[in-house]
């Protein structure tokens, strides 16, 4: 089994403007780099990332499963909808393929109770199996203030991924660097934590972190902003966490980020294909680990 475990869904109304800005920089370095004649300030703001469209993707890869990730930027920036309308959205967007789709909750923990509410809102109501976080929306991981909502997605048994790395606009990436994570992955030893994009720059930390802890994981998420210009980089960045850590990482695309550039199709043959691990750990990569830790 395949499993794409960093997945986005939006319409261009979940999304406040800076966040559409910040996602428009890196498509537009790449642009330079590859010579497209889009552009993609016209094509991109107005792309919806719907299911049918992410139906799409999975069938080209092929891939079996989704990871659906929305991410909730709205107390930095308002959107045209509210982020319990937005998840709504993916929830009920999702519920007609639940053997292709597994939607994760997307809230920020500084709403506090209202954080609290959504958690068991969508848990009860769509059997939701995790939540996202972002904290460059201005949160240290490791902050007093965020214990009552990590009691609360450790008491409903759900999985956590959040962001590392890089962030623009009015986000700050201060706040992303993976070593905050570490009283929470040893106070909550049974909720699984995914730290997406190999942890980014802060790369060492993350891969430190998943050889430290049993319950921490990474994601090769958004790996392939390597391939127009290093691909020989993004090898070597899969071949050292397969030979580190091969039982704790997953395959992502960050779709649809990265399809104006080349279709997510592209990536997963490229880490099929490469001869960065042996078949064993290519497996776990590309599902097997996200299996065991989602309990598929």
């Amino acid at each position: 089994m395949i499993i794409d475990s960093h997945v986005h869904l939006w319409l261009r109304d979940h999304l406040p403007n800076n966040m559409v800005r910040m996602y428009l920089e890196p498509l537009q370095a790449l642009k330079d780099i590859m010579n497209w004649e889009v552009d993609v300030e016209d094509v991109w703001p107005d792309y919806g990332a719907t299911v049918p469209k992410l139906l799409e993707m999975l069938d080209a890869g092929p891939v079996d499963k989704a990871v659906i990730l929305p991410i909730d930027f709205n107390l930095v920036e308002k959107a045209r909808t509210d982020v319990e309308e937005y998840n709504t959205w993916v929830f009920e967007s999702c519920s007609a393929y639940p053997d292709r789709t597994i939607p994760f909750i997307g809230v920020d923990p500084q709403r506090g109770e209202a954080a609290l509410k959504m958690l068991d809102h969508f848990t009860s109501k769509y059997n939701a199996r995790g939540v996202k976080v972002y904290p460059p929306t201005g949160w240290y991981p490791n902050e007093e203030r965020m214990r009552a909502f990590y009691d609360r997605v450790d008491d409903l048994g759900l999985a956590m991924i959040t962001h590392a790395g890089a962030a623009w606009t009015s986000l700050e990436e201060k706040y992303a660097e993976p070593r905050y994570w570490e009283e929470v992955l040893e106070r909550y030893p049974d909720t699984n934590l995914i730290i997406a994009h190999l942890g980014g720059k802060w790369r060492p930390q993350a891969l430190e972190l998943c050889e430290r802890y049993p319950n921490c994981y990474t994601d090769c998420s958004a790996l392939q902003g390597w391939l127009p210009s290093d691909p020989v980089t993004a090898e070597n960045r899969l071949r050292e966490i397969g030979e580190r850590i091969p039982d704790k990482i997953s395959y992502g695309t960050d779709y649809p980020l990265f399809e104006l550039a080349y279709t997510s199709s592209f990536f997963l043959d490229f880490v099929k294909t490469r001869p960065w691990a042996d078949e064993d750990v290519k497996v776990k990569l590309l599902g097997g680990n996200m299996q065991r830790l989602l309990n598929l």
